[in-house]
């Protein structure tokens, strides 16, 4: 059918033809995940919305050379390689955000498997206010990449609204646009690979809570979380610790905001705004350094069914209690029975 097509349609003949088999093979594997309920339904495309992203599979159509790389039906085009080649070349990419383009080459090579290494546990607890709190007692201010351009973006969104469709002047206004948010996108992901890379390098595993982001960004806060970057900070974090011999734990999260992690006592009346002070034993601390000690606790557990260390993402089906604790009513997960944290 796509020989057929490229025969009727003459702007689909001037592109190359792998190119358009790519295109193909992509959409295969969009709606495998559709299927599988890994991801949603597959969009089309349309011009000027969606980014301009083109594949050449084969590596004996493209060559790089010291200036570029020369693409087929586009010839040499002229590009700054920022680091050598390693490997294999097996497929190139050129891709456009807003206003440049950028070049990818997948090279394969043969990588050891990289040895367990020992090296300090950390626990970590992802916010809003604060974008990290450790185990270790740091605290991450969240710089709100987002909200410190929300003026300029709101500005210029409106400039937008009101450039006729189809002129040159809504055109420009519309680069404008992209353009902050493009700023915006990469503040966001240089602090996250800052982070992520410091802890990669300097622990062995990492404990981080797991979170139904997507859930969550359905409520009041959607724009701030989106704006800290939840999951991209634990798929850089995943990623850069396979890397180095290191790995990424994933613990329940229920109550960890309600836990002292002293004592173990658990009341919602501990937590005071962004303090918890225990009922019981009156240990105070902040909220979210008390609530990564919690975490820590947890994935130090070890226990393979429960979520330790020794099961990384196995599945926890948590058997809820209702403890009474003057007029607050706290549904108190077996888990915590489990990992030595008593309800008071």
């Amino acid at each position: 059918q796509l020989t057929e097509l490229r025969a009727e349609v003459p702007w689909l003949a001037e592109v190359p033809r792998n190119v358009c088999a790519q295109v193909l093979v992509e959409l295969d594997g969009a709606w495998q995940r559709c299927f599988k309920r890994l991801a949603r339904r597959p969009r089309w495309k349309k011009k000027g919305r969606d980014p301009v992203a083109i594949t050449e599979p084969h590596p004996r159509v493209f060559r790089v050379t010291p200036g570029g790389v020369a693409f087929p039906k586009l010839g040499a085009i002229r590009a700054i390689l920022h680091r050598p080649l390693v490997g294999d070349p097996k497929r190139c990419t050129i891709t456009r955000e807003v206003d440049q383009w950028f070049v990818s080459i997948q090279c394969e090579q043969e990588v050891p498997e990289p040895a367990r290494r020992p090296g300090p546990v950390v626990a970590i607890d992802r916010g809003v206010t604060n974008l990290l709190a450790d185990s270790d007692g740091r605290l991450v201010p969240n710089p709100k990449h987002l909200d410190a351009s929300l003026r300029r973006l709101a500005h210029a969104q409106r400039v937008l609204a009101r450039r006729r469709k189809g002129s040159q002047r809504r055109a420009r206004a519309r680069l404008r646009v992209a353009k902050l948010h493009r700023t915006i996108r990469r503040q966001r992901a240089h602090v996250l690979h800052v982070l992520s890379a410091r802890y990669a390098k300097s622990h062995g595993v990492v404990i981080v809570e797991r979170l139904q982001v997507a859930g969550m960004m359905r409520g009041g806060l959607g724009r701030h979380i989106s704006g800290a970057g939840w999951s991209s900070f634990c798929t850089m974090l995943r990623y850069k610790l396979e890397a180095t011999g290191g790995r990424l734990v994933e613990v329940p999260a229920p109550y960890s905001s309600q836990i002292c992690s002293a004592c173990g006592v658990v009341d919602a009346a501990s937590r005071q705004g962004d303090r918890v002070r225990c009922v019981a034993c009156e240990h105070e601390a902040h909220a979210d350094l008390n609530a990564a000690r919690v975490l820590l606790s947890r994935g130090n557990l070890g226990d393979a069914g429960r979520g330790g260390i020794g099961a990384v993402g196995l599945p926890t089906k948590r058997q809820l209690r209702v403890v009474r604790r003057g007029h607050s009513t706290v549904q108190v997960p077996e888990l915590l029975k489990s990992s030595g944290l008593q309800s008071g």
